[in-house]
């Protein structure tokens, strides 16, 4: 099938040569270390303008462009600019933007013989408004076919796991397909990495099967309907005994982990610290200056220098702010909360799913003691990357950015200050581009200290 020339990206010569070079020194540097992931891939169709629409304007784009996106899409394409040997599962038309996808995944080195093309139907896409003004970005996105259960067979798992997987990562979408294979990986001793972007029918299923998770600024107090992050940190991690880090990217902020253990890591004579207050207070200590040694240089030639990261110094019980007296307005805020994510979903019939389950009661971590359902854990926070303020373009695409480097850390084993650094590097350098990929740094731009 030929690619439709109306969905094509007008890239000069210099830019495709440029490319072409990456890549090929890319392919030398590649590692045998590999990663699955599963979820969303698509089209982004990108309109930079100098400030967002008011309804009935008429305005004009400063510039447009055309490229692949789609959150799984995206973290395996940084992860494999970083070096991993990253496959993707999915399903996309079999249209010429598919034709499109296909190629520009490949060019980046993701393996694509698992992505289904669905005959007769087109691939998702989404329109990107880009806001030079208020340094915004608004999606709007039109899903392909949904990727069912009956089309990961118990005989393709197998193929798409294989003997040599490090790491499973699912990024939230295609829920009821994706559990078959986060099982699977289990049952195979792979551990599994779940995003958590945003509320999404049956995402919770998927949760409970993950040994790490990614969540954004917003899911966890949507999730939980707690008021404050750091209670709904602890209260995410009461609901996921299972999982030994989790991760909430803050934006401009930075970025927060908490890194589970065991109770006798703790200080026995303490009663335990209030997490919201520990966050906090970690920030505070974070403060200016210079970050560690490290640096990475985006496609566009913007360098950006490693974040300052801060642990605390030992591990802690971590304590809700609220104390735990039952609060009625927990549960209203997490209903609404699912209702909103149902209605901009177009899926206003089926918000209930959208709420975490009444299976997923406070549990002990599998390590501790029965019955104890404390969370104890050692607490990490990380600031933004240094990036020149000048140099942001677009912030399309940063979380994937983050969550793509996550994959590389995880595989290598990197303790968490590390993680956080290569990460919010990453993340920054992909701010300096138009679009979800389009400032990634390559494996050789990036300064052997944050590798």
């Amino acid at each position: 099938m030929r690619t439709d020339p109306r969905y094509m990206t007008c890239r000069g010569p210099a830019v495709v040569k440029a490319a072409a070079d990456q890549a090929a020194r890319h392919a030398s540097t590649t590692s045998t270390t590999k990663v699955v992931g599963m979820g969303s891939c698509g089209l982004d169709y990108l309109a930079a303008v100098a400030r967002f629409p008011q309804p009935d304007d008429k305005i004009r784009t400063e510039r447009l462009e055309t490229q692949g996106g789609g959150n799984c899409a995206n973290a395996l394409t940084a992860a494999s600019r970083l070096g991993l040997e990253a496959h993707l599962v999915s399903q996309i038309g079999d249209d010429g933007i598919g034709e499109q996808i296909i190629a520009e995944l490949e060019g980046d080195g993701v393996q694509t013989a698992h992505v289904l093309r669905a005959e007769g139907s087109p691939s998702p896409f989404t329109y990107i408004i880009v806001d030079r003004e208020g340094s915004t970005r608004t999606c709007i996105h039109t899903p392909g076919a949904p990727y069912t259960p009956d089309q990961l067979s118990p005989e393709r798992i197998p193929q798409i796991l294989g003997d040599s997987t490090q790491l499973v990562y699912f990024d939230g979408r295609l829920t009821e397909a994706a559990l078959l294979l986060a099982r699977a990986a289990r049952a195979a001793g792979i551990p599994v990495l779940v995003e958590a972007e945003r509320l999404r029918p049956n995402l919770d299923a998927l949760l409970g099967e993950a040994d790490y998770v990614c969540m954004s600024t917003h899911f966890p107090k949507d999730w939980t309907g707690e008021a404050c992050l750091g209670d709904a940190l602890v209260s995410s991690l009461q609901r996921l005994p299972r999982v030994r880090w989790l991760v909430a990217t803050l934006g401009k902020r930075g970025s927060v982990l908490i890194q589970r253990c065991h109770p006798s890591e703790c200080d026995s004579e303490s009663k335990g610290v209030v997490l919201e207050g520990l966050v906090a207070q970690l920030f505070g200590e974070l403060g200016g200056g210079a970050g560690a040694p490290g640096s990475a240089t985006a496609p566009g030639g913007a360098v950006v220098r490693a974040s300052r990261v801060l642990a605390a110094g030992q591990a802690h019980r971590l304590l809700l702010q609220r104390g735990e007296a039952h609060d009625p307005n927990i549960a209203t805020a997490a209903a609404s909360a699912a209702r909103n994510a149902a209605t901009d979903n177009a899926d206003s019939a089926n918000a209930s799913s959208y709420r975490i389950s009444n299976d997923m009661q406070m549990s002990s971590f599998d390590e501790q003691p029965a019955g104890d359902t404390g969370v104890y854990g050692r607490v990490t926070v990380a600031s933004a990357a240094d990036l020149p303020q000048d140099a942001v373009v677009d912030t399309t695409g940063a979380g994937d950015a983050f969550l793509g480097s996550m994959l590389y850390a995880l595989c290598h084993d990197m303790p968490a200050e590390r993680a956080l650094r290569l990460a919010a590097v990453v993340a920054a350098c992909n701010c300096t581009g138009l679009g979800a990929r389009g400032g990634l740094p390559w494996r050789d731009a990036v300064s052997a200290e944050l590798l």
